[in-house]
């Protein structure tokens, strides 16, 4: 290896090593405030949980615990359930006949297992009523263990969208859930101490038949034969509310054109589709309405021109109407019908909605304004929330974005701003799992964002709330995503694998009046720094600094992130002088090559020196056949000798993989390419693959789609290849290293076209350009090592016989 290439690893390490001990660092910080955070959360958490537990508890008297008798003695613990018993097998066998209350009863339940579910019954037993609990909403329930010896023991748990907890304790005993409902207790099912499980009695195998009580159900509130829907229009956003928890059912934003030029949101492929097979979910707004201008309603909104930024359910032979608890600036607590109170509206204007509700214990009013009141600020309105009475527990929430899709996957995101030591620090939240909540307490947070990568909203609490926010993820089936609706036969986006986020900031439990400042819109650079200057205040120094939610995603994000923002401001120069964002990747990339030059220069030179050393590399190997391991010293001591080094080939493409990644994380970042066209018809959107044709039936790997840039970044690649590492046609005159060289280009070829057939088409233009100027510049380079190389040939010729002339 020469000075020069051991100069360049020892630079690059060194950049590396130091990278790495920085972001370290930073991390260890940010781990051991995370550690304090969540012991104090556990410990407020622990406080909240005893204290919830003691206000639901119950005494045992309240529960239908009966004796079990046999012969008049005492054997064990049951529940009545409207004249049948349940009870755990406390005796192996077990008696046939049992009296309970006064009466014979008689076993039902086949081949019971120690400690297991038992039911006994009369006669004329027909089947055991059980509660049956909907997926959706928040549960008390109770579990009673059954102990043969001692009293029975209750706990307090939940069951919270379909899954049970126990808020305090771990039975060591099994034992059953019930739920009342209209003054009966229920059976919900059997808990396994052991594995902490809820098994539902009808799906427990030998168990006798079960029923769900038609008398037993939970008190619903069923909304849409009250719901009003209310619209509010800024150049920049339709405003959508409804009288059902006085929220945000819909923030639809305009697509650019005529009809709205000040909107930076552009048409993409989705928008068109959706308006195309299923015209009912591109109405908006999606359902009847009213407008300040007219007391009569609306029937039906537009066809199309916006982007709902909310998921707001689907409409078709499946239709799922999303839950008041989802839409955005609800107030909502542990109750689900907090979030269904019916608000009247006070007063309806072109700027301004107030809605307001009345419970026994407080009183809510919400006043929306947006035009004047924000400063007309793009994508923004304020909510005055004004709470009379008692307020503990309550939470705003941020609604759920709508699924964006980069390189054929969904990226949603949420953040967070807090200022520390005068400084304004945006922190990410790992996203909670499936029907988890997530509770960060420890934080006063400036705002707090949810994304779906390019557009979200943003929650700004002007007045001071309490500490923390929480994030909650929903079941895509129950917040389905618009893109669910296309092509029902083969269902490429199935709501399922879309899952919802949610934000919600807490009230203060003192009651009073709050302002909030909302964003609604795209995470445009342009639009973020407008805002920020339109409620920037000099004299005290605050600035919202909304542009700061503009994050670059990816795993290399920390290593990437200086790079794109580098080739983001490369571009925009090109840009503002091209107005194609398509040709400013490609003037980017050229200005990439211009950089490198020099380096793929010398590192075309060197393969060009070591492609004449191959007649004499092949000597060495054929002369050490029988001792492969001599002759790769012979090898090696040949390239020393010659200043040759074989790995100087690689350098060029190990510089350029940061701009890589760095293009890649800047095209899923940048809202500014999202929707940008370069060549109509082909590539419509330089953040999605290039299509030049499609069709309706999915083929495995190509889907619906052709996509021709991937296909050509692939033969690129291998004519790359071919003239960069030129091989002898003659297997058999071929050295190891050109073989595998050969093998690993043919290889790298086949995975970059498959890697690449699913990303942006911008990215795939950056990467084709730059292996066309790549081969250019082989070519250009190479010609030049020949002309030079012929010269020396003929200078050494007339030497030679100028030697030979003063010989005779």
């Amino acid at each position: 290896m020469d000075k020069r290439s051991i100069v360049f690893v020892l630079v690059v390490g060194a950049v590396f090593v130091g990278l790495n001990f920085y972001f370290s660092r930073q991390q260890d910080e940010r781990n051991r405030a995370l550690l304090q955070e969540n012991k104090a959360k556990q410990e407020r958490l622990a406080t909240e949980r005893k204290a919830q537990v003691e206000k639901k508890k119950l005494p045992l008297s309240e529960f239908p615990i009966t004796p079990i008798l046999v012969e008049e003695e005492s054997v064990a613990w049951g529940i009545d359930v409207e004249g049948n018993t349940l009870t755990l097998a406390w005796a192996d066998p077990l008696p046939e006949v049992v009296s309970i209350g006064g009466k014979e009863q008689k076993l039902l339940s086949k081949e019971p297992v120690a400690h297991g579910p038992v039911l006994y019954g009369p006669q004329n037993f027909t089947a055991l009523d059980i509660a049956s609990l909907p997926d959706e909403g928040k549960f008390d329930t109770y579990l009673l263990t059954l102990p043969r010896e001692e009293k029975p023991e209750l706990f307090v748990g939940e069951i919270d969208n379909g899954e049970f907890s126990l808020l305090l304790g771990a039975p060591k005993e099994n034992g059953f859930v019930l739920s009342k409902a209209n003054d009966v207790w229920l059976p919900v099912g059997f808990y396994e101490a052991k594995s902490q499980v809820l098994v539902p009695l009808q799906d427990l195998p030998l168990f006798p038949p079960t029923r769900t009580s038609t008398s037993f159900a939970p008190e619903l509130v069923e909304v849409d034969g009250d719901q009003k829907f209310y619209v509010l229009k800024t150049p920049y956003q339709q405003l959508v509310f409804t009288n059902v928890g006085g929220a945000l059912a819909e923030i639809n934003l305009p697509l650019e054109s005529e009809t709205h030029p000040k909107s930076v949101v552009k048409e993409i492929a989705f928008d068109k589709e959706i308006v195309e097979q299923s015209p009912a979910n591109a109405r908006f707004p999606a359902r009847p309405y009213h407008t300040p201008d007219s007391d009569e309603v609306h029937p039906e909104g537009q066809l199309g021109g916006f982007y709902p930024l909310l998921r707001r359910g689907i409409w078709n032979k499946k239709t799922v109407k999303i839950s008041p608890q989802y839409y955005a600036l609800n107030i909502v607590s542990e109750y689900p019908e907090m979030a269904e109170l019916v608000y009247q509206v006070k007063e309806f204007t072109d700027e301004k909605i107030v809605f307001s509700t009345t419970q026994p214990h407080r009183k809510i009013t919400k006043t929306y304004t947006v035009g004047k009141a924000t400063k007309e600020a793009p994508y923004t309105l304020n909510l005055d929330l004004q709470i009379d009475g008692d307020s503990r527990g309550l939470w705003l929430t941020s609604g759920v974005p709508e699924v964006e899709i980069m390189s054929n996957r969904s990226s949603p995101q949420i953040q967070y701003r807090q200022s520390r030591k005068g400084k304004g620090e945006v922190e990410k939240l790992s996203l909670p799992k499936p029907k988890e909540v997530v509770s960060v307490s420890s934080v006063y947070p400036d705002w707090v964002v949810n994304s779906n990568g390019y557009l979200g909203m943003i929650l700004d609490p002007l007045s001071e709330i309490s500490a923390g926010y929480r994030a909650a993820s929903i079941l895509g089936t129950r917040v389905p995503t618009r893109l669910s609706v296309l092509d029902p036969k083969h269902d490429p986006y199935p709501a399922s694998k879309y899952p919802g986020y949610q934000t919600l900031l807490p009230i203060p439990s003192k009651g009073g009046t709050y302002s909030f400042r909302v964003y609604g819109g795209p995470f445009e650079e342009k639009t973020l720094k407008t805002v920020d200057k339109i409620f920037s205040d000099k004299k005290t120094g605050y600035n919202p600094d909304y542009v700061a939610c503009r994050t670059f995603y990816g795993w290399f994000s920390f290593i990437s992130k200086p790079f794109a923002r580098l080739l983001f401001l490369v571009m925009s120069f090109f840009h503002s002088i091209t107005h194609s964002w398509g040709l400013s990747i490609i003037l980017l990339t050229v200005s990439l090559r211009l950089l490198l030059y020099p380096l793929n220069a010398w590192s075309i030179k060197s393969t060009r020196r070591m492609q004449k050393l191959s007649p004499q590399i092949q000597a060495i190997q054929q002369k050490h056949k029988k001792d492969p391991k001599k002759g790769q010293m012979e090898i090696m001591a040949l390239y020393k000798e010659k200043k040759v080094n074989p790995f100087t080939g690689c350098i060029p493409i190990v510089i350029q993989i940061p701009f890589l990644i760095a293009m890649f994380d800047l095209l899923k970042s940048s809202f500014q390419l999202r929707g940008a066209v370069f060549i109509p018809g082909w590539i419509n959107d330089l953040t999605s693959p290039d299509v030049l044709f499609q069709w309706n039936t999915p083929i495995f790997f190509f889907g619906t789609q052709f996509h021709l840039l991937p296909i050509l970044l692939g033969g690129v690649m291998f004519l790359q290849q071919r003239i960069s590492s030129p091989a002898p046609t003659d297997p058999s005159k071929m050295t190891d290293q050109q073989r595998q060289q050969k093998a690993m280009g043919s290889i790298m070829t086949i995975v970059f076209a498959v890697m690449f057939y699913n990303f942006p088409s911008g990215l795939n233009i950056y990467w084709l350009s730059s292996m066309l100027l790549g081969i250019f510049q082989t070519w250009i380079t190479g010609r030049y090592l020949d002309k030079a190389g012929s010269k020396q040939k003929v200078v050494v010729l007339e030497k030679g016989k100028k030697v030979a002339a003063k010989g005779r």
